[in-house]
């Protein structure tokens, strides 16, 4: 994509601040920018340069946020169709190397498959793009046509971010920007069936991140009876229905959410099962107390509560919580009950979270066992460059007595 003069205008960094993108970090930080060269144009993309002058790669300058630049390539080459179609097409064979059993998952996610900014969750044959950068937002009808040749999907949906486009100055709005699908669309995840709202769900409408770590679960289910706290629609306990848990209850302060959860559950009991399941609308929080005090006891607890926070200031407040949560679990759990416990927070780090962890089962007075380490589904690819990239950690924790 060219400038006015047929060349890109030039983001030029100050040399005591280059090192950090000359390591594989693509956000170029407003204060890492010295000077900008050339007469860009708004959404445009720029060469992002070295103080003496060498090329560190393009990608979408926005001067509004902190971050004000994206890097796509780290060539020197056109952030143009031929770029993006490369990207999409190798983020879609990475797909294909994953085995998953299911028709739905993550194709895009952002600077983990270099295009920062996309997101693009499969649903059958239908795409859900989200962007969260001007520079993608401006592109937003191209890339769903070009996810949908790449992928086959018939129809695409744009689902708004609010929070995305008053950062970056964008028109935040949703809709179907390639053919046309019902709203509520039908998939499956392993033995599970479930329904996703596609224009009225949380994020894309589903949290595919869990996949790996809901299977996990399942696998220590049987004969269990199991809670599935902050269950928004109910995945981890359909999924431990199918594990062979002897009862699950999902609860969750939403009602909408609960309606689908008990849905969910519903058409995801085995036939011939005589596992129980319910749903309570309830806040996670005081459900944990009121079990604890009136001794309701479970053999696997699970933890997925939506994130305690989005800053790094906020971080102690966040922590806090977890123990808090954590420390109510391990109280409602029996002997040899497992507690399956996330943070989806990335300023929360895993070493953060194991050791609010250790002080909630310290306070409890219980001896804990790591069972295992749990984090994103592998269709969020990690960079190691952008620790940013990893978001989810999780713990299954097995309390000994």
């Amino acid at each position: 994509m060219y400038g006015s003069q047929g060349l890109t205008p030039k983001l030029v960094l100050r040399s005591q601040r280059e090192a950090r993108i000359r390591g594989g970090h693509p956000w170029v930080y407003r204060a890492d920018v010295a000077r900008l060269d050339g007469g860009w144009r708004d959404d445009e993309a720029v060469t992002v340069c070295a103080a003496d002058g060498r090329v560190l790669g393009r990608g979408f300058y926005n001067p509004r946020p902190q971050i004000v630049c994206r890097l796509v390539t780290r060539q020197d080459e056109p952030v143009d169709d031929a770029l993006l179609r490369r990207r999409l097409e190798t983020a879609w064979a990475f797909r294909g190397t994953l085995a998953y059993d299911g028709d739905a998952g993550r194709v895009v996610f952002g600077e983990g498959d270099a295009l920062p900014g996309l997101v693009v969750d499969r649903y059958g044959d239908v795409l859900v793009l989200q962007v969260l950068t001007r520079g993608i937002a401006a592109r937003a009808g191209r890339l769903a046509e070009l996810a949908a040749e790449v992928t086959g999907a018939r129809a695409v949906y744009r689902r708004g971010d609010p929070t995305a486009a008053a950062i970056e100055g964008f028109e935040d709005m949703s809709g179907w920007l390639l053919g046309r699908a019902e709203a509520v669309a039908e998939f499956r995840e392993g033995p599970c069936r479930f329904h996703v709202d596609l224009e009225g769900g949380q994020k894309t409408g589903f949290y595919l991140d869990q996949r790996e770590s809901r299977a996990r679960v399942a696998g220590r289910a049987a004969g269990r009876t199991v809670l599935d706290a902050f269950a928004y629609t109910g995945a981890f306990a359909a999924w431990a229905l199918q594990g062979g848990a002897a009862s699950v209850l999902a609860l969750d302060s939403s009602g909408a959410a609960c309606a689908r959860a008990a849905a969910h559950l519903a058409a995801n009991t085995p036939p011939g099962s005589a596992a129980r399941h319910e749903v309570l609308e309830a806040n996670a929080f005081d459900a944990l107390r009121a079990f604890e005090r009136d001794g309701h006891r479970f053999d696997l607890v699970v933890l997925d509560p939506p994130p305690f926070t989005r800053r790094r200031t906020a971080v102690d407040a966040a922590l806090r919580g977890y123990k808090e949560i954590n420390l109510r679990a391990f109280r409602c759990l029996r002997p040899g009950g497992l507690l399956a416990s996330f943070s989806c927070s990335h300023h929360v780090s895993p070493t953060l979270f194991e050791e609010v962890c250790r002080e909630a089962a310290g306070d409890v007075g219980r001896p804990v066992r790591v069972a295992a380490h749990m984090s994103q589904a592998r269709d969020h690819p990690v960079l190691l460059t952008v620790p940013e990239t990893r978001y989810l950690t999780g713990l299954l924790l097995e309390v000994l007595e």
